[in-house]
């Protein structure tokens, strides 16, 4: 999760100075993808699933 949250961070910033157009959005999301989003996102939900069932 902290390559997630250090990619997000990092091409919040580049977009946000215009360094990165938003058209490279794309492979932004396919970067999140190749980096097992889909799982870590499966995992959280499965913590607070817990957490809300005590």
């Amino acid at each position: 999760m902290m390559d997630v949250m250090t990619l997000v961070d990092e091409m919040s910033l580049k977009i946000i100075l215009g360094v990165e157009p938003l058209d490279s959005f794309d492979s932004y999301v396919s970067k999140m993808k190749a980096s097992k989003i889909d799982r870590a996102i499966e995992i959280q939900k499965l913590a607070l699933n817990r957490y809300e069932k005590r």
